[in-house]
């Protein structure tokens, strides 16, 4: 096994191909606001042509088709105001598989709803293929009207050796996750879909087919939400449930191998942390490959034709990569990018059929990323398209990993960062930012907010508290019925902490967050009122109780189930853990965040907690945008927000 691990190092230097850095003469709010330009690059089968999701000029994600020698444009396609283009797919030279965005009014950005959409790369004979809009005229189009699927297809392969069909599931629309799909075979030309290839033996089934396209593995979850495994036999058109075994909760099903009586799976059955497994499809014999100490399995590289996992990697601080093998080519050529991109995180987006031209995406904490364009035979790197070039990276700030103990003794991860050119020896504010979830996690990458704060000259510290995944099942459990209380101590712990090491004014400290992150601002500074001298609270949740009557979680399948787990059902523990109820132990001001049209969490929490601050003659400021749902999408609203965040945390900070 290799193992590599990224460190903070000099940008390795690459041609700029069609765009030249900006360097300006100093980072504004504005300039770290921008919207990403770039969001994917893949390369054609042929590798003549390459498809890029790109950021149109009203904000909405577009696909534009260029082609490989020369950058010129030939094609692409546009969905309006209402869609946007998400992953693109190439099924052969000519024509592409998108799937289509949609806006909800819970979610941050748009998301996939089940809908694909097909073109030819020079943006003709636009089609929707799959979807309850796909029976629609469409205009401009002489494709056959069809008929309207209301489901949700996942694509399973590409058949790469059938020029004009893809391989998909197609689930049922449900009002939970009761809905039992079924494989299908789905033509990129005309939208018809074949017979049913398998049916689904369970529900919500993630199915798993060999290179080949032959269907192999489903896994979901029975009528009682036991998770089964089964293995499709062929020969007798029917599913065979695989021999009993135990699987964890975080068990995920990746590939089948070379042979194709092989699972590679990842879980945690038996085990703290989610490790790399494999399943013997016919004896239901569980081998164990790989299980890192500190931390789950992040992701895993497989080759091309998706049967064999060569790398994976892993997230103890810095980006780690484990190779597994160094047999194939394709292995071998991802060890070389991760030795030409030190101290990046590393992914192959797609590659030519002859294995010549390949797109790999690189970025770090202090790069948004950029695609760039190997010549295998020129063994050349060419950076063709990369995001926030109108910034200075000189004047962009490094993150480093930490780890401290919590006053009740467990070791807590997270991230430090300081404002470039500072002196070691001047001490400078500091701002906690917290993240969301809480069953999420802050990673070593670039991050807009991050970088916001400490172009203000703040050193900013993000703590991977109880309840943030990817350090196993016992981190993660820490915050049931533990918001209010043990996961908001890890992050004032970690607050005092970092103070202790030197270097921070103890007197200017503030603390910063969204969603989750928001409720965590302001119940922290309610529990040390002395520690943070201002907030920010950006989407947050700050009545426990109003989470069960309003917001979109109490209507979905099990989810008055999942926030009873979470939170209990206790009301004085939950009046507890509710900064409304305690705003009368604030003595910071407050900045509250919101988006009116947010169903996650509405604005009534938002109106909630500035009533309370109101009646108890607290101080706060108010900024609510009208169009926004949960988070700040729209460019111009997240300017305004981030100049409005650097201009109340210099009032108070300075």
């Amino acid at each position: 096994m290799y193992a590599f691990n990224a460190f903070r190092v000099a940008l390795i230097c690459a041609a700029l191909v069609i765009y030249s850095p900006i360097v300006s003469a100093k980072i504004n709010p504005a300039d770290l606001a921008k919207d990403y330009q770039y969001y994917g690059a893949e390369i054609s089968p042929d590798g003549k042509h390459i498809a890029l999701t790109i950021l149109g000029n009203d904000g909405k994600r577009k696909l534009a088709v260029v082609k490989s020698d020369d950058f010129s444009s030939v094609g692409g396609a546009d969905f309006g105001k209402i869609q946007e283009v998400g992953d693109v797919y190439w099924v052969n030279n000519k024509r592409l598989v998108i799937e289509v965005l949609q806006f909800r009014p819970w979610l941050e950005q748009p998301g996939y709803f089940g809908e694909l959409f097909a073109v030819d790369f020079d943006g003709g004979r636009g089609e929707l293929i799959y979807g309850y809009r796909a029976g629609e005229d469409q205009v401009g189009s002489k494709v056959k009207k069809k008929s309207a699927v209301y489901g949700w297809a996942n694509i399973i392969n590409l058949l790469p050796d059938n020029e004009d069909e893809i391989l998909i599931s197609s689930e049922p629309w449900t009002t939970g996750n009761a809905s039992v799909a079924t494989v299908h075979r789905l033509n990129v030309e005309s939208g018809k879909m074949s017979r049913i290839v398998a049916g689904g033996p369970v529900y919500s089934a993630r199915f798993v087919s060999d290179e080949d396209g032959n269907v192999k593995v489903a896994s979901g979850s029975d009528s009682n939400f036991n998770r089964r495994v089964f293995m499709f036999d062929q020969d007798e058109d029917d599913w065979n449930e695989v021999p009993t075994i135990e699987f964890g909760e975080g068990y995920y099903p990746l590939s089948v191998d070379e042979s194709g009586k092989s699972l590679y799976f990842l879980d945690d059955a038996g085990q703290d942390k989610e490790g790399l497994f494999k399943l013997d499809l016919e004896t239901g014999k569980r081998t164990h490959i790989y299980t890192d100490e500190k931390v789950d399995i992040t992701n895993v590289t497989f080759s091309s034709d998706g049967s064999r996992v060569y790398a994976l990697r892993t997230d103890p601080g810095y980006p780690t990569y484990l190779m597994f093998s160094n047999a194939t080519e394709e292995a071998k050529l991802f060890k070389y990018f991760l030795s030409k991109f030190p101290g990046y995180e590393v992914n192959i987006t797609s590659r030519s059929d002859d294995e010549n031209l390949w797109m790999i995406y690189a970025s770090n904490d202090t790069s948004a990323g950029g695609f760039y364009l190997y010549n295998k035979k020129q063994d050349s790197f060419k950076l063709l398209f990369a995001n926030m070039t109108h910034l200075n990276r000189g004047e962009l700030s490094e993150s480093i990993p930490i780890e401290f103990p919590a006053s009740d003794g467990q070791l807590i991860p997270g991230y430090i960062t300081y404002p470039a050119g500072i002196p070691e020896t001047q001490s400078v504010p500091l701002v906690t930012l917290v993240h969301g979830g809480p069953q999420s996690r802050d990673y070593w990458s670039f991050d807009p907010e991050v970088q916001l704060l400490a172009s203000q000259g703040y050193a900013v510290l993000r703590v991977n508290f109880r309840g943030s995944i990817g350090y196993g099942n016992k981190h993660f459990s820490g915050s049931v019925k533990q918001w209010g209380d043990r996961v908001q101590q890890d992050i004032i712990d970690g607050t005092k902490w970092v103070i202790s090491q030197g270097g921070i004014k103890a007197d200017k400290v503030c603390i910063m967050g969204g969603s989750f992150g928001g409720y965590s601002a302001v119940q922290s500074a309610t529990l040390a009122p002395d520690l943070f001298k201002c907030v920010v609270g950006n989407a947050g949740v700050y009545d426990i109780q109003m989470m069960f009557e309003e917001g979109d979680i109490p209507r979905i399948l099990w989810g008055k189930k999942y926030l009873e787990s979470q939170l209990g059902t206790d009301p004085e523990l939950m009046k507890k853990h509710s900064p409304v109820h305690n705003v009368d132990k604030l003595k910071a001001p407050v900045l509250i965040a919101h988006g009116e049209k947010d169903v996650r969490v509405p604005i009534e929490h938002a109106e909630a907690l500035r009533d309370a601050m109101e009646k108890h003659g607290k101080n706060y400021e108010w900024f609510v945008k009208k169009t926004e749902t949960h988070g700040f999408y729209d460019e111009q609203n997240k300017i305004e927000y981030f100049e409005k965040v650097a201009e109340f945390l210099a009032k108070h900070l300075k």
